[in-house]
């Protein structure tokens, strides 16, 4: 996977051997980062494609799938991605839903270093400041978020690698000749729609650039036109194939969501609430340079592709009420360009010695280490906490056993958990003071107190437990106390 990365000047081409070196590093962080960041950042990503390609698997009940299924809302590619994978591990005699979702994660990662590759060979002739092209390249392989978002198997990250990739074919110059690379930007566009529709505002902002500011020939338009709507026909298709029957799944997600306003019946926000949100989740106060590059493109760049392809897709979306940070993900692999362009504009109006300041380079490296150690969590922290309760279970219990639970059901969350679960696994119900469990077998029970099962079954063992006991000693100001548990023993009853 390693690519040198192919640069248009003499002076360029002198840092190849440095950036490879990176590459290489990026390339070991993405693993690692795909290997522990286990579970899902949101409930779509595990409800709308792993249980949807667990109900065609045989795995999950359609009575268990969420509403948007009965409403033909998703697209049916990923779900069709999980089953290809799921069919061809089984060919190896592993079915273990665990491996398969590293297997997604680790492709995730793979398209997402791809795509990273692609976009610092388009715009990396731009760049002239040698310190400027170590930062583009840095940023582009190692902010915290974006290497937590490039291991997600989800259609916000998936949409985002794929546009990056066409985008980067029609950028570079020296490929831009023939047809070629507009009929392959196009197919990958038509794909990125069919991951997540809201992407076509950024194909829509690029054919408008290449219409409007390039004047690109109109051959070369109908030929990404073409490719883009092979690959939406071949969603359709795909569509079919799962649901049964044809169906839109775009209609159906705009009438649901924007006709009918299912979307904002999860809650509302102000226009402005994505600046607030990116600025304060993502490492302030030096987030604020992820809102501020933007904005002064917008203002000194305003025909660069840049601004043409993010400025509609933020628009649209701050006019829609419903407001989460995730669906923003798809533009955070052009960030890092933004922010260098950003800081040459400001150098060159402004503070022609901004680089070379001491202010400046103190906060570069603060800016540094806060996101190195924020990268050392992503890498080895898991992105659903429960998901280890899940493989314990699994690993441990291949034959059938029963699971009672005071309180919370760990499996139940929004909907049932059933991509994760061993077929052996019974759900015995929450315990209440009028339950009698009759068993000759060993049970298991889940709890977040210990001490409803250590209380009334003097034999047990403890199975599962969310944090290892050696983090015990350093329960400061009680926090422990404060964070949700779980905790799963085997008991005789």
């Amino acid at each position: 996977m390693r690519q040198a990365i192919r640069v248009g000047s003499t002076e360029l081409g002198a840092s190849v051997h440095r950036l490879g070196r990176i590459q290489l590093v990026a390339a070991l962080v993405f693993m690692i980062t795909a290997i522990f960041s286990t579970g899902f950042h949101h409930w779509d990503e595990h409800f709308q494609v792993l249980e949807f390609a667990g109900w065609k698997l045989g795995l999950s009940p359609v009575q268990d799938l969420p509403w948007e299924f009965a409403a033909r809302i998703r697209p049916a590619i990923q779900p069709f991605i999980v089953v290809q994978v799921h069919h061809f591990m089984g060919l190896f005699g592993s079915v273990d839903p665990f491996v398969i979702t590293f297997v997604l994660r680790a492709i995730s990662a793979a398209l997402w270093y791809m795509a990273t590759i692609l976009m610092l060979q388009a715009f990396m002739p731009s760049v002239h400041d040698p310190r400027s092209r170590k930062w583009f390249a840095l940023l582009s392989f190692f902010l915290w978020f974006s290497v937590y978002n490039a291991v997600r198997f989800s259609s916000e990250n998936w949409s985002g690698s794929l546009f990056m990739i066409g985008l980067a074919l029609v950028i570079r110059k020296e490929q831009r000749n023939g047809l070629g690379p507009y009929l392959t930007a196009g197919l990958l566009f038509g794909l990125a729609f069919t991951f997540r529709m809201q992407t076509a505002l950024m194909t829509g902002g690029l054919f408008a650039w290449l219409l409007i500011i390039q004047r690109e020939p109109w051959r070369k338009l109908v030929a990404m036109a073409g490719g883009t709507l092979i690959t939406v026909a071949l969603g359709i298709c795909i569509d079919r194939w799962f649901y049964g029957e044809w169906t839109l799944t775009v209609l159906n997600y705009f009438d649901a969501n924007m006709l009918q306003g299912k979307a904002a019946a999860f809650g509302t926000q102000p226009w402005y609430a994505y600046f607030v949100d990116t600025v304060m989740v993502t490492l302030p106060p030096f987030s604020l340079i992820f809102v501020l590059a933007p904005l002064i493109l917008v203002l000194f760049k305003p025909k660069s592709v840049l601004v043409w392809v993010f400025a509609p897709f933020l628009l649209v979306h701050c006019m829609i009420g419903h407001k989460e940070l995730r669906f923003l993900f798809p533009i955070v692999g052009l960030l890092p360009i933004m922010i260098i362009i950003a800081i040459d504009i400001v150098r060159t109006k402004w503070l022609p010695r901004l680089t070379g300041s001491r202010i400046f380079n103190g906060t570069v490296k603060l800016l540094w280490v806060a996101n190195l150690v924020l990268l050392g969590v992503v890498m080895v922290k898991p992105a659903d906490a429960q998901i280890g309760l899940y493989k314990t279970i699994h690993d441990n219990y291949p034959d059938p056993i029963t699971m009672y639970n005071f309180g919370e059901d760990p499996y139940h969350r929004v909907e049932q958990i059933n991509f994760y679960s061993r077929p052996g696994l019974e759900h015995g119900g929450t315990i209440t003071d009028n339950t009698r469990i009759t068993s000759e077998r060993p049970i298991l029970i889940a709890t977040m107190n210990p001490s409803d099962v250590l209380d009334r079954w003097p034999e047990h063992e403890l199975v599962f437990a969310s944090l290892p006991a050696w983090v015990k000693h350093f329960n400061f100001n009680g926090w422990l106390e404060r964070t949700d548990q779980w905790y799963v023993y085997e008991v005789n009853n």
